[in-house]
């Protein structure tokens, strides 16, 4: 039987196409922003962290509205706030307001996520998973287009606006045509879960076991590499190793390949039951050792081939892999962990921007030093939960050998 949400459900992957090009969308313009406001290249840079605010800012009643309200409420007020966005930072004279239009961005993202990810699951009550992760496919897609489309307007000597023109004009179409759109029933919360969530409160909600907090922290760990692959890689390919101003956004259309060849090796991964921490565990470390080279041989060379590993290793779906084991070691509701698990990536993209503006003053290499310190972060946290899951499977063993004696 056909399913008769698929064009609603179509309308929720495209805003995902939009949102990954508005990821990137400052960095790439960095230069013409820079010399529109009347700052330096930092300066236009720390305006990014302003996604964060406003991510954090949302997350407290985002969930609520989605939940009260239906999940199509909250899709369309992410759009008409991404909508906000575009047009704002558009036409934004100074980095003040163009501060505010961010926080609009990171409110639109925080909408999207509380209204498609749940709506998803309600489209695809059987595979939920795997519609899921096709998010991260129309993601990386608008980052993979994006550098092309730019660089063309370049080349062609066009207005740097009409990139801006390209999102508002998928966003208004969007608009008008999720607001025709059927959802399908909310899905009512199990008796298990909402148990669950009444008996954390009774014993108190801020009380939390290691594999949580570990796992919580690994979202700030996942949003950073996002942060330093999408804001920076171009500005290493024309500063550090010389490459052209095209030449240096298409680092961040190689790392785009890379991610969406890593969602379908991982997807494929897990359908034949490999688990996430040892995937997770990988990743990191490799993303640590190609940030590393990237740090300390640069070439172009070195520039294209690690963009792409970089790519595929730090962005091709950490971040919800980070959020599954987070899951699959608490016991509280899904919705509550999401929203934890965002405010975690929300402090991220919020204060990586401004620290990382602050080394580029110094030297650009060095982000990705950095980049390589919290890469090993993240490999450790995710150690700490391996050896934690190791020792209570030992002693589950030892219980069950003396039970048995």
């Amino acid at each position: 039987m056909k399913n008769k949400y698929l064009s609603t459900a179509f309308g929720l992957y495209l805003n995902y196409f939009v949102h990954g090009m508005a990821l990137i969308i400052i960095s790439l313009n960095i230069d013409v922003f820079a010399a529109k406001w009347g700052t330096s290249v930092a300066g236009a840079a720390a305006v990014v962290s302003s996604f964060g605010i406003g991510k954090i800012i949302a997350v407290a009643f985002s969930g609520i509205i989605s939940d009260k309200f239906g999940r199509k409420a909250s899709i369309i007020l992410g759009i008409l706030f991404y909508l906000a966005f575009a047009i704002g930072i558009l036409w934004s004279p100074t980095p003040s307001i163009a501060y505010f239009f961010g926080i609009l961005a990171g409110i639109a993202n925080s909408f999207l996520d509380t209204g498609t990810y749940p709506a998803l699951m309600e489209v695809f009550t059987k595979k939920s998973g795997p519609a899921n992760i096709i998010v991260k496919f129309f993601i990386q897609g608008g980052q993979f287009l994006l550098p092309i489309i730019i660089g063309f307007l370049m080349v062609r000597g066009f207005w740097y606006g009409w990139s801006f023109a390209l999102l508002i004009a998928v966003l208004t179409l969007n608009l008008i045509f999720m607001s025709t759109r059927k959802f399908p029933p909310m899905a009512a919360t199990s008796p298990e879960i909402a148990a669950s969530e009444i008996g954390h409160e009774k014993k108190g909600r801020f009380q939390f076991n290691v594999e949580e907090i570990c796992m919580i922290c690994f979202g700030f760990v996942g949003l950073t590499f996002l942060t330093v692959l999408g804001q920076w890689m171009a500005k290493y390919g024309t500063e550090v190793v010389h490459m052209g101003e095209n030449a240096g956004r298409m680092l961040v259309s190689y790392g785009s390949i890379g991610a969406l060849i890593c969602v379908l090796v991982t997807f494929t991964l897990g359908n034949k039951g490999v688990k996430s921490a040892p995937i997770i565990l990988i990743y990191t470390f490799m993303t640590a050792l190609v940030s590393l080279v990237l740090w300390a041989f640069p070439s172009p060379m070195v520039a294209s081939v690690g963009a792409f590993f970089l790519g595929y290793f730090s962005s091709g779906g950490l971040i919800q892999l980070g959020l599954t084991l987070l899951v699959d070691h608490s016991t509280r509701g899904k919705g509550v962990l999401t929203s934890l698990y965002t405010i975690s990536e929300g402090v991220a993209q919020f204060s990586m921007p401004i620290v990382l503006a602050a080394i580029y003053k110094f030297d650009i290499t060095y982000i990705f030093l950095l980049n390589a310190v919290v890469a090993l972060l993240g490999f450790t946290l995710v150690l700490i939960v391996s050896i934690r899951d190791k020792q209570r499977k030992a002693r589950g063993t030892i219980e069950m050998k003396e039970t048995a004696s």
